[in-house]
């Protein structure tokens, strides 16, 4: 007998913009987007989906799930109403502060992005960028419209702010895909700079052969970038591998066979050049 066990069933969420599995993700934020007396009202939704492979934790013997509770040090179970948050001040040491008293905390960007600024897209680097919301028209299809035509024709992004659970973030706010976007950005202070490790900065430079293989290699394997060419083979492995329990089987994935490696990395250039003519 195939080792499944049936849970209960879970009914497929409802979310603002529709019904179905398929819709898109819950609302994120809403709020608005200003620029001096324009208001903008807005509704924000990641604009990615996760796919990955999701398991949940059974007990082996009654294929239960798992589930959590919540203890102080002292041993007593927790309530949520229970839970107050601690601020770090030094070892053991807290400034308590009650969930009410974060709230009030919250800067105005928790319900408007204030655009004060337009700036070129592409001069920003994207190793800022966080993560993408798609930004739809919230009985403002007029305004919005108007936004989504002028930043297309510009190539402009507006920089603002805005407020996504604990913390405050640069946001930028572009055109893609026929519709206005926001993307977080992440502060200066969060993104490493190489030049500040030496093993970046005392590398070799490298001898000229090497360097002549390694462009030819690169002229080989250039072409255009085609993303749907490149697919989970984790998540196929495990779907495959669900297949097989249900079928009653159990095929567990072969593991590729490792090359041998070369033994420089002269060799190893010149044989994948070889390879590649």
């Amino acid at each position: 007998m195939p080792d499944v066990v049936q849970l209960a069933e879970e009914k497929p969420e409802k979310t603002p913009d529709g019904p179905s599995a398929d819709a898109p993700p819950r609302t994120t934020w809403s709020g608005s987007l200003r620029i001096g007396l324009v208001n903008i009202p807005v509704k924000a939704l990641l604009i990615t989906k996760d796919v990955r492979i999701s398991f949940r934790m059974l007990h082996r013997s009654c294929k239960t799930q798992i589930s959590f509770k919540r203890f102080c040090q002292e041993g007593e179970e927790v309530t949520l109403a229970d839970i107050v948050y601690g601020y770090p001040l030094g070892k053991d040491q807290y400034a308590v502060l009650e969930k009410r008293e974060i709230e009030a905390a919250r800067p105005e960007s928790k319900n408007t992005i204030a655009l004060d600024r337009f700036v070129n897209f592409f001069e920003i680097d994207p190793h800022y960028f966080e993560k993408t919301y798609l930004l739809l028209p919230d009985k403002s299809e007029e305004a919005y419209s108007l936004l989504r035509t002028v930043m297309e024709k510009t190539a402009k992004a507006a920089i603002g702010r805005i407020s996504l659970r604990s913390r405050e973030r640069p946001v930028l706010v572009h055109y893609y895909r026929q519709a206005v976007v926001a993307t977080t950005l992440r502060y200066p202070e969060e993104v490493l700079d190489p030049e500040n490790y030496p093993a970046i900065r005392d590398l070799p430079q490298p001898q000229e052969k090497e360097l002549e293989l390694a462009l030819e290699i690169i002229k080989s394997l250039s072409g255009e970038l085609d993303l749907s060419s490149y697919r989970d083979q984790y998540k196929e492995r495990i779907e495959a591998l669900v297949r097989s329990k249900m079928a009653g089987t159990v095929e567990v994935p072969e593991k590729k066979k490792t090359r041998p490696a070369a033994k420089s990395l002269m060799e190893a250039l010149r044989l994948t050049a070889e390879s590649l003519k």
